[in-house]
């Protein structure tokens, strides 16, 4: 039959000028002179995500429908499996059981670094111990353990809320033991009563949203103003919003300047770039990273994206600095700085976590969405390191409403456009000490 020849010759045209329409669209980016930065690569290729953004889904349909291959690896890639299997079972299991066990199933839940997940504890039944896990840092990333220590924060948020939830009266101390660098926190679960529900049951409905934020709802100074009401009891870090559009256009302009800045630094990109999950095996064994179900991608573009062979680190870099512009950036309703009197301080970095933690959850009472955006004081820790001209650290000075006050942290927030993908998570019993 000639159906064949036709239908492969059609798949091939399809594909060519899909291709060679990727092709001119890297060409005109470079030539207008973007922001993206083509000169590290040896020759001006398509990534895989501009090919799939370019092919659309006419071609990509045409060009697999005959393709055995591409079967296998969409099953192979977890392509019609997102969100399931053992990486995710944490999710749903999160209130189960009884006893300081479920307090851990919560913590484990928390916003944290690179999805690092830097965290271990030891319960007993009166009481709950978090250790830090060096071994899950992020290197050049993080050199001197701040984001490290912000999600640790989090993590003990939802841990406090959960033991609340549970009809405990939790007592706090953080860092008990100067011999031991690694206790992070310990917990005594004194009786008490229930409290707290609303912003337990928003725990398993907290994602960190990557897509484009509604551009058409404004966010109110109430909103702003009732947040500010749910952090006030949490002592040693503040919030400062960045709301109007010349200090968001600011503000903004400087995060994509510092992402720029972290792709352009070798040890930076290759730190961050380890903790990127790309194969389905990798995520169901390891249950932790990036991924690129929680990219904040099309459906299509993540389905096809885990088909199509990886990208490299470098690509990987320009993709995310064109997500951080054009989605991130672009359509924030606002941005949050959170904010200590000592950003080096390990027990003040634990209190901002705790704070953007409770934040985030009470913005899902309220129908918002955030995402941390740490490229500026990921720059000005690499810059304390290296010694290097101190860009990010002065233009953050700047952002600080009197002084004495030091970003520790941001993040933008709005109202989402969609519902945001899981993230993998260790189950609660692979992290007990």
């Amino acid at each position: 039959s000639s159906v064949g020849p036709r239908r492969r010759r059609l798949r091939k045209s399809v594909r060519r000028t899909a291709y060679r329409r990727c092709l001119l669209e890297v060409s005109e980016v470079a030539t207008a002179g973007r922001q993206l930065d083509l000169s590290r690569t040896a020759a001006i290729r398509p990534s895989r995500r501009q090919f799939l953004k370019v092919a659309g889904l006419g071609g990509a349909a045409i060009g697999m429908s005959g393709l055995g291959v591409g079967s296998w690896r969409a099953s192979a890639q977890g392509v019609f499996a997102a969100g399931s299997g053992p990486a995710y079972v944490a999710w749903s299991d999160w209130d189960q059981g009884s006893g300081p066990m479920t307090l851990v199933r919560a913590a484990v839940l928390s916003a944290n670094p690179h999805n690092s997940q830097p965290w271990r504890f030891r319960i007993s039944p009166s009481a709950v111990d978090m250790f830090v896990d060096p071994s899950r840092n992020m290197g050049k990333m993080d050199p001197y353990l701040r984001e490290q220590h912000i999600g640790l924060g989090c993590s003990l948020e939802n841990l406090l809320i959960a033991a609340q939830a549970r009809g405990y009266d939790p007592r706090l101390t953080v860092l008990p033991d100067a011999g031991d660098a690694t206790l992070v926190a310990h917990v005594d679960l004194n009786p008490g009563t229930v409290s707290r529900l609303a912003l337990y049951r928003a725990i398993p409905k907290r994602h960190t949203h990557r897509a484009p934020f509604d551009t058409t709802r404004n966010l109110a100074q109430s909103t702003l103003s009732a947040l500010d009401q749910e952090v006030a009891d949490i002592q040693g870090a503040a919030i400062v919003w960045i709301t109007s559009d010349t200090a968001k256009r600011q503000v903004g302009e400087l995060i994509v300047e510092a992402a720029q800045a972290i792709a352009a630094d070798h040890d930076q990109s290759s730190d961050s770039f380890r903790w990127w999950r790309d194969s389905w095996s990798d995520i169901q064994t390891y249950k932790d990273g990036m991924t690129i179900d929680a990219a904040g991608l099309s459906p299509l573009i993540t389905a096809l994206g885990k088909i199509l062979p990886p990208q490299s680190r470098e690509q990987n870099d320009q993709a995310w600095i064109q997500q951080t512009r054009d989605n991130n950036v672009k359509t924030a309703a606002a941005f949050g700085i959170v904010v200590v009197r000592d950003a080096t301080e390990n027990a003040q970095r634990i209190a901002g976590g705790r704070l953007y933690q409770r934040l985030h959850l009470a913005g899902i009472n309220r129908g918002l969405a955030m995402q941390p955006l740490n490229q500026i004081t990921e720059r000005i820790d690499r810059e304390k390191q290296l010694g290097l001209n101190p860009r990010f650290i002065q233009a953050a000075a700047d952002l600080m409403p009197e002084p004495g006050w030091q970003p520790l942290m941001s993040f933008r927030v709005g109202y989402p456009t969609v519902t945001a993908s899981l993230s993998p998570r260790r189950p609660a019993e692979a992290v007990l000490l």
